[in-house]
């Protein structure tokens, strides 16, 4: 029997994948979790991390229909600028990208789309916190409000969008209980702890709970979503890969094409199963999705080798999702590697 389908894409830079976290406590991981508790078991839900590392506007544009208009979304989250106004030209090419985004995924996927900002920019711990233009604009967030997040805030009003204002957020919390910014934010000063992850989930999960009432479901054809899923190169050459057992040498190479490639086959193949109305076609579904989950675990594990705790949680993760599928080749080749 058919389920409900909700598709989230979180489209943007390195904030969408969470780095430095284990597999099961990114901002996706919490967000998916805190709507499945609400909706309950008669729905599928996807929230797909299509972020890609240190992009700004104009690359995460470049890449919009591989990693995001393909996935034909019913919400896609935004969120671009802090690259931008370390590394874009100028901000009128961070505004001009900033729009064709937008417009392109409206015109192409959805009209629900969410903007974010970026919590901060830490002024002590941030990398940047003596860049010249930061020092001329009085410091680091400073800079950030004034180069992408009071664009960020007017493009929200103009286009009637929601906003989730993170960087307000952040800045009341912390203005309250100061010990919160140990707690939220790396030692990178921008990335989120575990904890930071679930306390934005929270506050993102209230914005997307008034859009979902108003989504139409489409669900195509469960073949064709499954075959996209199963006939993904990249995920071909892991399964090619755990056989000779050299998984990680792959997985360490590129690994940020890859681990987006791997979200692709997770999510098509979660969207296959929703609507399967065959027990063949989901229960292929079913594996593919198990394999991609697994496989989501190893990229992290492989990259992340001397965070034990990181390596734990993932591997428990992953366990999580291969019990399904315990006898199949693939899951039991993928387990000795991840010991």
């Amino acid at each position: 029997m058919a389920k409900n389908f909700l598709q989230i894409v979180l489209f943007g830079d390195s904030m969408t994948w969470s780095p430095g976290v284990p597999v099961g406590a990114r901002y996706v991981d919490f967000i998916e979790e805190k709507l499945l508790n609400f909706y309950g078991n008669e729905w599928i839900i996807d929230v797909a991390a299509c972020g890609d590392g240190g992009n700004t506007a104009e690359e995460g544009f470049a890449r919009i229909q591989r990693d995001c208009i393909s996935y034909q979304p019913h919400i896609v989250v935004i969120h671009f600028g802090a690259n931008d106004c370390i590394r874009a030209p100028d901000r009128e090419n961070f505004k001009s990208y900033y729009r064709k985004i937008l417009k392109e995924i409206k015109n192409n996927a959805t009209k629900y789309m969410i903007l974010e900002t970026i919590p901060t920019l830490d002024e002590q711990w941030h990398s940047q916190r003596n860049n010249p233009k930061a020092l001329f604009y009085g410091g680091l967030e400073n800079y950030l409000e004034f180069f992408s997040h009071s664009f960020i805030r007017e493009t929200a009003e103009n286009e009637n969008l929601p906003l989730h204002d993170r960087f307000k957020i952040y800045h009341k919390i912390i203005q309250d209980d100061p010990s919160l910014r140990e707690k939220l934010i790396q030692k990178d000063g921008v990335h989120l702890t575990e904890q930071g992850n679930k306390f934005f989930a929270e506050t993102l999960v209230s914005i997307i709970q008034d859009i979902v009432p108003q989504i139409n479901q489409f669900p195509g054809n469960p073949e064709i979503w499954l075959e996209q899923a199963e006939l993904n190169p990249v995920y071909i050459d892991c399964l090619q890969k755990i056989e000779n057992a050299s998984l990680k040498e792959y997985l360490t190479e590129t690994p940020n094409l890859k681990r987006l490639m791997i979200q692709k086959t997770r999510s098509f193949s979660k969207r296959a199963m929703a609507f399967a109305d065959d027990e063949e076609t989901k229960n292929r579904a079913i594996v593919v999705e198990s394999l991609a989950s697994g496989l989501m675990a190893a990229e992290r594990i492989f990259n992340n080798p001397d965070n034990i705790e990181l390596k734990e949680k993932s591997r428990n993760w992953a366990i999580s999702h291969l019990a399904k599928i315990s006898e199949n080749p693939s899951t039991i080749g993928l387990m000795k590697l991840l010991k």
